[in-house]
């Protein structure tokens, strides 16, 4: 979805939200604000009431669910074809639209997808066959940051070997036809001499599978390299340390 379009889109939801009611099923703090125990022990929203609530843009709601922000909702649906998140908090009057950014990682919250699609395309992998904790990961070869980011991933596997990353070439800078021959070598060593800008004899691939990445970064509104997606579905966007790579992995990995 072009900006001005996404942008003009989410206007219009504040707009809408700021004529609505709140709704009698949508519970406020109140004079004493939530008690000791679950937040949905008194609040509740179903997607049927979420989608209520927005406006008549918005094709289907996906999933609601307690956000990792106390106090809001986060509302996963679709308009157009495309993706998004938005919250709602507690009382149905307030919407948030845009990032939320968690400062102990800077992971975007915001972010979420669902993995199986992604888990489906090929990759190639870096770290061991057998390593219980995936990431998906998105880059582009021509990309600077895309090789910063390899590099780091290399000392996280050397560190935590229960980790591995699957890597799927998504052409933004490359060519399709480039990521198709890459991805079909299926081999760590060409990546790696791609990252460096050696030349290399690959044979010319199928880009099926390439350009259904690309439909599912659009789908999900991921429009940059690089991109990690952590075994929940939430997206980091960037390069960063490995102890910060392997900060963000710590609640998926096993026991000490």
């Amino acid at each position: 979805m072009p900006i001005a379009k996404r942008n003009c889109w989410r206007l219009a939801l504040i707009a809408a939200l700021l004529t609505l009611a709140t709704p009698a099923v949508l519970l406020g703090f109140g004079d004493q604000g939530c008690g000791a125990g679950a937040c949905t022990d008194c609040h509740s929203l179903t997607p049927q009431q979420a989608k209520a609530l927005l406006p008549s843009g918005v094709d289907q709601i996906h999933r609601v669910v307690p956000a990792e922000v106390g106090g809001l909702w986060q509302v996963e649906g679709e308009s157009q074809g495309q993706r998004f998140t938005v919250w709602v908090d507690f009382s149905g009057r307030y919407l948030i639209a845009g990032n939320i950014i968690r400062l102990k990682d800077g992971a975007d919250i915001s972010k979420r997808v669902e993995l199986a699609e992604l888990q489906a395309l090929p990759a190639v992998r870096l770290g061991a066959a057998e390593a219980p904790v995936v990431v998906e990961v998105l880059t582009d070869v021509h990309c600077q940051h895309c090789r910063t980011l390899h590099q780091q991933m290399q000392q996280v596997v050397q560190q935590r070997p229960e980790v591995a990353f699957r890597i799927h070439l998504l052409p933004l800078m490359m060519t399709s036809a480039e990521a198709a021959a890459l991805q079909q070598a299926n081999s760590l060593e060409a990546l790696e001499r791609a990252y460096r800008q050696e030349e290399m004899e690959l044979p010319s691939a199928d880009t099926a599978a390439v350009e259904a990445l690309k439909d599912y970064a659009r789908r999900w509104q991921l429009r940059g390299t690089p991109v990690l997606v952590l075994p929940d579905g939430l997206v980091l966007s960037g390069a960063r340390p490995a102890a910060r790579l392997i900060e963000a992995l710590q609640p998926f990995l096993p026991a000490p």
